[in-house]
């Protein structure tokens, strides 16, 4: 009997180790999760930042050199066609955040998005979309207590709202006449 006393207050306490160790577990996640949201949020305001100030630099605060080059490609591509790309981001939903081990995160999200392309020389808006919806997917890694992200994947992208389509053009950039076989458009005097 003097055994059963002696046990049950040790197991009592063996019980409430493992319960605060439990607690502090998910604790560090949620705070983890929390952390790993803002550093999304950030990316894209320094993503809005870099493509209207065309300059991606300060993405290394938040990604690795090697996805802060593609995003330099791209806005470069944009400057070589003498366009610059204006974005606003209207809305973010975390779908889901899956952390594997402390070091390791894959992040779905829902973006909704308004961006226009403008002519370098003019500022004159050259396409524009309100409402685009992208289904994104960051995969992020914890290095010296601070997370980076290591890749952006667009999963999907929908059309809500094309203010002004993309231009046809031709082999030379020039806009191609949407008619056929140079005829006049119906309304055409």
């Amino acid at each position: 009997m003097k055994t059963n006393r002696f046990l049950a207050p040790m197991f009592q306490i063996i019980i409430l180790a493992l319960l605060s160790v439990t607690l502090v577990a998910c604790t560090e996640n949620k705070c983890d999760t929390g952390e790993i949201e803002h550093i999304i949020r950030r990316y894209n305001h320094l993503v809005i930042q870099g493509y209207r100030n065309q300059d991606m630099n300060p993405m290394q605060e938040v990604t690795t050199e090697e996805q802060a080059r593609k995003l330099y490609h791209h806005m470069a591509a944009l400057g070589e066609g003498q366009l610059r790309m204006e974005s606003e981001l209207k809305g973010i939903i975390f779908k889901k955040t899956d952390l594997r081990g402390n070091s390791d995160a894959t992040v779905e999200t829902e973006e909704t998005w308004d961006f226009s392309h403008r002519k370098m020389a003019t500022n004159e808006k050259y396409a524009e979309e309100k409402g685009f919806i992208y289904r994104m997917g960051y995969v992020l890694n914890k290095k010296d207590g601070r997370w980076m992200i290591t890749q952006v994947n667009t999963i999907s992208g929908t059309s809500t709202n094309t203010v002004i389509p993309w231009p046809q053009l031709d082999r030379k950039g020039n806009r191609v006449n949407p008619s056929r076989d140079g005829a006049k458009p119906a309304n055409h005097p």
